[in-house]
Protein backbone atom coordinates (compact mmCIF):
# COMPACT_ATOMS: atom_id res chain seq x y z
CA UNK A 1 0.00 0.00 0.00
CA UNK A 2 1.27 3.47 -0.90
CA UNK A 3 1.02 6.21 1.72
CA UNK A 4 1.38 9.94 1.24
CA UNK A 5 3.90 11.67 3.45
CA UNK A 6 1.32 13.81 5.22
CA UNK A 7 -0.20 10.61 6.61
CA UNK A 8 3.08 9.84 8.40
CA UNK A 9 4.27 11.33 11.66
CA UNK A 10 7.93 10.64 12.45
CA UNK A 11 8.99 10.68 16.09
CA UNK A 12 12.42 9.83 17.51
CA UNK A 13 15.19 7.94 15.73
CA UNK A 14 15.46 4.41 17.13
CA UNK A 15 18.15 3.06 14.82
CA UNK A 16 20.74 4.09 12.28
CA UNK A 17 22.30 2.15 9.43
CA UNK A 18 24.52 2.75 6.43
CA UNK A 19 21.53 3.46 4.21
CA UNK A 20 19.54 5.69 6.52
CA UNK A 21 17.56 5.98 9.72
CA UNK A 22 14.85 4.03 11.50
CA UNK A 23 12.15 6.12 13.16
CA UNK A 24 9.45 5.42 15.66
CA UNK A 25 6.41 6.88 13.96
CA UNK A 26 2.69 6.85 13.43
CA UNK A 27 0.27 6.47 10.55
CA UNK A 28 -2.62 8.89 10.83
CA UNK A 29 -5.78 7.85 9.02
CA UNK A 30 -9.53 7.79 9.39
CA UNK A 31 -9.09 4.53 11.30
CA UNK A 32 -6.96 6.16 13.97
CA UNK A 33 -3.30 6.50 14.86
CA UNK A 34 -1.11 3.41 14.47
CA UNK A 35 2.38 2.98 15.94
CA UNK A 36 4.86 1.92 13.23
CA UNK A 37 8.55 1.77 12.38
CA UNK A 38 9.60 3.88 9.40
CA UNK A 39 12.86 3.15 7.58
CA UNK A 40 14.55 5.39 5.09
CA UNK A 41 15.64 3.28 2.14
CA UNK A 42 18.30 3.84 -0.51
CA UNK A 43 17.80 6.75 -2.90
CA UNK A 44 16.12 5.72 -6.15
CA UNK A 45 18.51 6.77 -8.90
CA UNK A 46 16.31 5.86 -11.85
CA UNK A 47 12.79 4.78 -12.86
CA UNK A 48 14.18 1.24 -13.06
CA UNK A 49 15.18 1.40 -9.39
CA UNK A 50 11.68 2.54 -8.48
CA UNK A 51 10.09 -0.24 -10.52
CA UNK A 52 12.32 -2.84 -8.87
CA UNK A 53 11.48 -1.52 -5.42
CA UNK A 54 7.75 -1.61 -6.12
CA UNK A 55 8.01 -5.22 -7.31
CA UNK A 56 9.85 -6.22 -4.13
CA UNK A 57 7.31 -4.36 -2.01
CA UNK A 58 4.47 -6.22 -3.74
CA UNK A 59 6.15 -9.51 -2.87
CA UNK A 60 6.64 -8.47 0.75
CA UNK A 61 3.05 -7.29 1.06
CA UNK A 62 1.97 -10.81 0.12
CA UNK A 63 3.93 -12.39 2.99
CA UNK A 64 1.75 -13.74 5.78
CA UNK A 65 3.62 -15.73 8.41
CA UNK A 66 4.00 -15.30 12.15
CA UNK A 67 7.80 -15.48 11.95
CA UNK A 68 8.26 -13.09 9.02
CA UNK A 69 8.14 -9.32 9.36
CA UNK A 70 5.19 -7.90 7.47
CA UNK A 71 5.29 -4.68 5.48
CA UNK A 72 2.50 -2.19 6.00
CA UNK A 73 3.33 0.04 3.08
CA UNK A 74 5.60 2.46 1.30
CA UNK A 75 5.89 6.22 0.82
CA UNK A 76 7.56 7.53 -2.34
CA UNK A 77 6.82 11.24 -1.96
CA UNK A 78 10.38 12.28 -1.10
CA UNK A 79 13.87 11.72 -2.49
CA UNK A 80 14.22 8.41 -0.67
CA UNK A 81 11.54 5.75 -0.12
CA UNK A 82 10.06 5.32 3.34
CA UNK A 83 9.34 1.72 4.33
CA UNK A 84 6.54 1.33 6.87
CA UNK A 85 6.47 -1.72 9.14
CA UNK A 86 5.03 -2.78 12.49
CA UNK A 87 6.97 -1.37 15.43
CA UNK A 88 8.84 -4.16 17.24
CA UNK A 89 8.83 -2.98 20.83
CA UNK A 90 11.21 -5.68 22.09
CA UNK A 91 13.98 -4.93 19.61
CA UNK A 92 16.35 -7.35 17.92
CA UNK A 93 17.33 -10.91 18.78
CA UNK A 94 20.94 -9.71 19.01
CA UNK A 95 20.08 -7.21 21.73
CA UNK A 96 17.92 -9.78 23.52
CA UNK A 97 20.63 -12.45 23.74
CA UNK A 98 23.20 -9.91 24.88
CA UNK A 99 20.92 -8.46 27.55
CA UNK A 100 19.90 -11.91 28.83
CA UNK A 101 23.33 -13.54 28.89
CA UNK A 102 23.03 -14.31 32.62
CA UNK A 103 20.07 -16.62 31.96
CA UNK A 104 21.22 -18.02 28.59
CA UNK A 105 24.94 -18.75 29.03
CA UNK A 106 26.35 -21.31 31.47
CA UNK A 107 29.61 -23.12 32.10
CA UNK A 108 29.89 -26.90 31.86
CA UNK A 109 29.53 -27.29 35.65
CA UNK A 110 26.30 -25.28 35.86
CA UNK A 111 23.05 -26.58 37.34
CA UNK A 112 21.43 -29.01 34.92
CA UNK A 113 17.95 -27.49 35.25
CA UNK A 114 19.25 -24.00 34.51
CA UNK A 115 21.08 -25.24 31.43
CA UNK A 116 18.04 -27.12 30.18
CA UNK A 117 15.80 -24.10 30.65
CA UNK A 118 18.26 -21.91 28.74
CA UNK A 119 18.57 -24.57 26.03
CA UNK A 120 14.80 -24.64 25.49
CA UNK A 121 14.71 -20.85 25.20
CA UNK A 122 17.68 -20.77 22.80
CA UNK A 123 16.26 -23.59 20.70
CA UNK A 124 12.98 -21.71 20.56
CA UNK A 125 14.76 -18.66 19.15
CA UNK A 126 16.55 -20.71 16.49
CA UNK A 127 13.40 -22.66 15.67
CA UNK A 128 11.35 -19.52 15.08
CA UNK A 129 14.02 -18.06 12.79
CA UNK A 130 14.21 -21.33 10.83
CA UNK A 131 10.42 -21.37 10.60
CA UNK A 132 10.37 -17.88 9.09
CA UNK A 133 13.17 -18.73 6.68
CA UNK A 134 11.39 -21.91 5.61
CA UNK A 135 8.37 -19.80 4.66
CA UNK A 136 10.52 -17.35 2.67
CA UNK A 137 12.26 -20.21 0.89
CA UNK A 138 8.96 -21.80 -0.10
CA UNK A 139 8.04 -18.44 -1.66
CA UNK A 140 11.32 -18.41 -3.62
CA UNK A 141 12.70 -15.51 -1.58
CA UNK A 142 16.41 -15.37 -0.74
CA UNK A 143 17.28 -13.26 2.29
CA UNK A 144 21.02 -12.60 1.71
CA UNK A 145 21.54 -10.94 5.10
CA UNK A 146 20.28 -13.31 7.79
CA UNK A 147 21.77 -12.50 11.20
CA UNK A 148 20.60 -12.01 14.79
CA UNK A 149 20.57 -8.23 14.27
CA UNK A 150 18.03 -8.68 11.46
CA UNK A 151 15.50 -10.69 13.47
CA UNK A 152 13.01 -8.73 15.56
CA UNK A 153 10.88 -9.58 18.60
CA UNK A 154 7.29 -8.37 18.91
CA UNK A 155 5.31 -7.52 22.04
CA UNK A 156 4.35 -11.19 22.50
CA UNK A 157 7.90 -12.53 22.22
CA UNK A 158 7.38 -13.85 18.69
CA UNK A 159 10.46 -13.55 16.48
CA UNK A 160 10.16 -12.05 13.01
CA UNK A 161 12.76 -12.48 10.27
CA UNK A 162 13.27 -8.96 8.91
CA UNK A 163 15.44 -6.75 6.69
CA UNK A 164 15.21 -8.94 3.62
CA UNK A 165 16.55 -7.05 0.65
CA UNK A 166 14.99 -3.61 0.75
CA UNK A 167 17.23 -1.87 3.26
CA UNK A 168 20.73 -2.45 4.54
CA UNK A 169 21.49 -1.74 8.19
CA UNK A 170 25.25 -2.03 7.95
CA UNK A 171 27.97 -2.35 10.56
CA UNK A 172 31.40 -1.39 9.25
CA UNK A 173 33.26 -4.03 11.27
CA UNK A 174 31.20 -6.87 9.82
CA UNK A 175 30.71 -5.70 6.23
CA UNK A 176 33.13 -4.86 3.46
CA UNK A 177 32.72 -2.95 0.24
CA UNK A 178 32.67 -4.99 -2.94
CA UNK A 179 32.38 -3.79 -6.49
CA UNK A 180 34.19 -1.67 -8.98
CA UNK A 181 34.62 -1.96 -12.71
CA UNK A 182 31.92 -3.07 -15.07
CA UNK A 183 32.07 -6.58 -16.35
CA UNK A 184 35.01 -7.61 -14.19
CA UNK A 185 34.92 -10.76 -12.13
CA UNK A 186 32.92 -10.05 -9.00
CA UNK A 187 32.04 -6.62 -10.34
CA UNK A 188 28.79 -4.93 -9.56
CA UNK A 189 28.21 -2.87 -12.66
CA UNK A 190 30.40 0.06 -11.67
CA UNK A 191 29.15 0.64 -8.13
CA UNK A 192 30.10 -0.54 -4.68
CA UNK A 193 27.93 -2.52 -2.32
CA UNK A 194 28.36 -3.67 1.24
CA UNK A 195 28.03 -7.32 2.09
CA UNK A 196 27.92 -9.10 5.50
CA UNK A 197 31.00 -11.22 4.94
CA UNK A 198 31.18 -12.83 8.40
CA UNK A 199 27.76 -14.43 7.82
CA UNK A 200 28.26 -15.37 4.17
CA UNK A 201 28.86 -18.72 2.49
CA UNK A 202 32.11 -19.06 0.50
CA UNK A 203 30.26 -19.14 -2.82
CA UNK A 204 28.55 -15.86 -1.95
CA UNK A 205 31.84 -14.16 -1.11
CA UNK A 206 33.65 -15.57 -4.12
CA UNK A 207 31.00 -15.56 -6.85
CA UNK A 208 28.22 -13.29 -5.56
CA UNK A 209 25.89 -16.31 -5.64
CA UNK A 210 22.88 -16.61 -3.33
CA UNK A 211 20.20 -19.26 -2.84
CA UNK A 212 18.53 -21.20 -0.02
CA UNK A 213 21.75 -23.00 0.85
CA UNK A 214 23.70 -19.75 1.26
CA UNK A 215 20.94 -18.56 3.59
CA UNK A 216 21.31 -21.87 5.48
CA UNK A 217 25.01 -21.09 5.97
CA UNK A 218 24.07 -17.68 7.40
CA UNK A 219 21.47 -19.36 9.59
CA UNK A 220 24.19 -21.55 11.10
CA UNK A 221 26.17 -18.42 11.95
CA UNK A 222 23.02 -16.87 13.43
CA UNK A 223 22.56 -19.94 15.66
CA UNK A 224 26.19 -19.52 16.72
CA UNK A 225 25.35 -15.93 17.70
CA UNK A 226 22.47 -17.24 19.82
CA UNK A 227 24.62 -19.89 21.51
CA UNK A 228 27.39 -17.38 22.26
CA UNK A 229 24.88 -14.72 23.38
CA UNK A 230 25.97 -12.23 20.76
CA UNK A 231 29.53 -13.20 19.93
CA UNK A 232 31.14 -11.74 16.80
CA UNK A 233 31.87 -14.48 14.21
CA UNK A 234 35.52 -15.16 13.35
CA UNK A 235 36.98 -12.69 15.84
CA UNK A 236 40.65 -12.20 15.06
CA UNK A 237 40.32 -12.96 11.35
CA UNK A 238 40.40 -9.95 9.05
CA UNK A 239 37.43 -9.92 6.71
CA UNK A 240 39.68 -9.74 3.65
CA UNK A 241 41.32 -13.02 4.75
CA UNK A 242 38.13 -14.85 5.62
CA UNK A 243 37.47 -16.48 2.24
CA UNK A 244 40.93 -18.03 2.22
CA UNK A 245 40.38 -19.33 5.75
CA UNK A 246 36.97 -20.81 4.88
CA UNK A 247 38.30 -22.48 1.74
CA UNK A 248 41.07 -24.06 3.80
CA UNK A 249 38.46 -25.59 6.11
CA UNK A 250 38.41 -23.09 8.97
CA UNK A 251 35.05 -22.84 10.74
CA UNK A 252 33.66 -21.15 13.83
CA UNK A 253 34.72 -22.67 17.15
CA UNK A 254 32.19 -24.52 19.24
CA UNK A 255 30.65 -22.19 21.85
CA UNK A 256 31.77 -22.91 25.42
CA UNK A 257 28.16 -22.39 26.51
CA UNK A 258 26.82 -25.62 28.07
CA UNK A 259 23.52 -24.87 26.33
CA UNK A 260 25.15 -25.85 23.01
CA UNK A 261 24.73 -29.63 23.15
CA UNK A 262 26.43 -32.11 20.81
CA UNK A 263 23.20 -32.39 18.86
CA UNK A 264 22.86 -28.63 18.41
CA UNK A 265 26.52 -28.27 17.43
CA UNK A 266 26.23 -31.04 14.86
CA UNK A 267 23.24 -29.29 13.30
CA UNK A 268 25.08 -25.96 13.21
CA UNK A 269 28.17 -27.43 11.56
CA UNK A 270 26.03 -29.16 8.93
CA UNK A 271 25.00 -25.67 7.78
CA UNK A 272 28.67 -24.92 6.99
CA UNK A 273 29.37 -27.85 4.71
CA UNK A 274 31.68 -26.86 1.86
CA UNK A 275 29.29 -28.52 -0.58
CA UNK A 276 25.95 -26.67 -0.64
CA UNK A 277 24.19 -29.91 -1.48
CA UNK A 278 25.26 -31.34 1.87
CA UNK A 279 23.71 -28.50 3.84
CA UNK A 280 20.22 -29.11 5.27
CA UNK A 281 17.11 -27.39 3.96
CA UNK A 282 15.15 -25.03 6.18
CA UNK A 283 12.27 -27.51 6.15
CA UNK A 284 14.58 -30.11 7.68
CA UNK A 285 16.03 -27.61 10.16
CA UNK A 286 12.54 -26.67 11.39
CA UNK A 287 11.74 -30.34 11.93
CA UNK A 288 15.00 -31.12 13.73
CA UNK A 289 14.79 -28.10 16.03
CA UNK A 290 11.24 -29.01 16.94
CA UNK A 291 12.28 -32.57 17.74
CA UNK A 292 14.97 -31.27 20.08
CA UNK A 293 12.50 -29.15 22.00
CA UNK A 294 10.79 -30.71 24.97
CA UNK A 295 7.39 -31.86 23.68
CA UNK A 296 5.91 -31.29 27.12
CA UNK A 297 6.84 -27.60 27.07
CA UNK A 298 3.82 -25.45 26.34
CA UNK A 299 5.49 -22.04 26.53
CA UNK A 300 8.91 -20.76 25.56
CA UNK A 301 9.37 -17.53 27.51
CA UNK A 302 12.21 -15.41 26.20
CA UNK A 303 12.04 -13.48 29.46
CA UNK A 304 9.42 -12.48 32.00
CA UNK A 305 8.15 -9.63 29.85
CA UNK A 306 7.30 -11.96 26.99
CA UNK A 307 4.07 -13.48 28.23
CA UNK A 308 2.85 -15.21 25.08
CA UNK A 309 5.87 -16.79 23.36
CA UNK A 310 4.43 -20.20 22.59
CA UNK A 311 6.02 -23.38 21.36
CA UNK A 312 2.67 -24.52 19.99
CA UNK A 313 2.45 -21.53 17.62
CA UNK A 314 5.66 -22.41 15.84
CA UNK A 315 4.54 -25.41 13.82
Amino acid sequence: MLFQKHHLELSKVVGQGESGLVYRGYINSSGGRELVAVKTGKALASPTDKEKLLKEVCVMLSFSHKNVMSLIGLCLDGEVPLLIMPFMINGTVLNYIKQNRETLYFGRSADKKQVESARIASLGVCHQIANGMSYLTKHKFVHRDLAARNCMIDENGVIKVADFGLTEDMYATNYYRRGGGEGGEGGTGGHEEKVPIRWMAPESIEADFYDEKTDVWSFGVTCWEVMTCGGVPYTGIHIMSLLRELNSGHRLDRPSNAVCSDEIWEMMTSCWSTSPGNRPTFTLLVKEFYQMLDNDTSYLKLNDSFKKSQLNTLV
